[in-house]
Order: structure tokens, then C-alpha cells, then sequence
């Protein structure tokens, strides 16, 4: 994040839910991304429905934490694609996931995560899944217990290190970006709609 762009967050109100949401959920707005994990204090819960509502994202609560609501935000057609691949459902076979529904395995893993976060049970390390993370480096992230990583930045990353790390730089300035636009008075409809028409534009060419 440049200094231009922390600067104008410190200007900004935190609270505000179309910040919240572009600050955690940038990479998947701007369709580089299946999923994100939004975290916003328990009161704000139907403001981030209203302003999701338009955006052609989705928000599924997962878990209430204490004074916070945590919501997984995705791109439905996106994680369809996603879990519906044969290693993925594989790998989630593996936990115990029905994995010809999707609305089934949403559920199931909303389940497993709530039971981590409220009782510390078996953390769901297919979650990396759920937000969209390769499949190798989910393994890979298993496999090691979290060390021995080639680098580390919106996740921890075991394999093709030099092209994630482009990818990872794509995502800071599409945080960027968005905060700025945010900053200028839009809402997230109008940003999902702005990189919407980016990538109709990209594909037309």
C-alpha cells in the first residue's frame, strides 16, 4: 500500500462498510479472486447485506465472534467452478464433504469453521479451498504445518512462487485503486461495475 493511499484511509471512517468491504475483499470484486473472508463488527451485518446486494457478490455468514460477524464473500459462478473440479472434490471427500452440492459443502464447512472459532476444535484446513487458494498450496500448507513456504502473502504459497507473487502485487493495486475510488464517493456497485466493464472491455480485445 503507497503512503498516498494509508493517508487517505487515516481520513476516512473505518467503520464505513464499502471500506471494510474493499479493504478485505478487493481481489475478489475486481474478479481476480473466488473468495475473501470479511470481518466487520456484529452490528454492521445487514449494512454489508445491503451493500452486497447489488454487487453481484454474495455474503455468507459463517460465524458470529464475540462482537463480530464474519462473513465468507464470494463469486458464486467462481467457487462453483472452483469445487466443482475433480482434485478439489477430491481433497474435500477427504473431510467428510458431500461434494455434489454446493450449498451442502457451503454449509458443512460453515459448520466446521464455526465449531473452530467457538470451541477451538480441528481447524478446517480446507478452508484454503473456500477462498479460492490452489489447491497445491492448501496440500502444501498442510503438508508443512504452515512452515517451510517459498513466500507468504494473501496466503502461504508451495509451488509457482515468482508468478503468485505478480498475482499478489495485482491484488495490492486493485486494493489501491478501489480505496481511492471509494474515497471519491463510490459505492461497491459501482466499483464491481467498473472492473466488470474492464474485463468485458479486456476480453472484447
Amino acid at each position: 500500500m503507497c503512503k498516498e493511499v494509508f493517508e487517505m484511509i487515516c481520513a476516512m471512517d473505518r467503520r464505513k462498510v464499502e471500506l471494510q468491504i474493499v479493504l478485505q475483499c478487493a481481489p475478489t470484486i475486481a474478479g481476480l479472486k473466488t473468495s475473501n473472508l470479511l470481518i466487520v463488527p456484529r452490528e454492521q451485518e445487514d449494512k454489508v447485506r445491503f451493500v452486497l446486494r447489488y454487487s453481484g457478490l454474495l455474503g455468507y455468514r459463517l460465524v458470529y465472534d464475540r462482537k463480530r460477524v464474519i462473513f465468507l464473500v464470494f463469486n458464486k459462478d467462481m467457487l462453483m467452478a472452483y469445487l466443482a473440479k475433480k482434485e478439489v472434490r477430491e481433497f474435500l471427500a477427504q473431510y467428510g464433504y458431500r461434494t455434489d452440492a454446493f450449498g451442502y459443502s457451503l454449509r458443512f464447512f460453515q459448520e466446521r469453521y464455526e465449531a473452530f472459532i467457538l470451541s477451538r476444535k480441528e481447524f478446517p484446513h480446507e478452508m484454503g479451498v473456500f477462498l479460492g487458494y490452489p489447491l497445491c498450496d492448501v496440500k502444501g500448507f498442510i503438508t508443512h504445518g504452515g512452515d517451510e513456504f517459498e513466500i507468504s502473502g494473501y496466503w502461504k504459497v508451495y509451488d509457482k512462487a515468482a508468478e503468485k507473487q505478480k498475482l499478489f502485487e495485482k491484488f495490492d493495486y486493485v486494493k489501491d485503486e478501489m480505496i481511492r475510488m471509494v474515497s471519491k464517493g463510490c459505492s461497491v456497485k459501482d466499483i464491481v461495475l467498473e472492473y466488470s466493464n474492464v474485463s468485458s472491455s479486456q476480453k472484447a480485445v
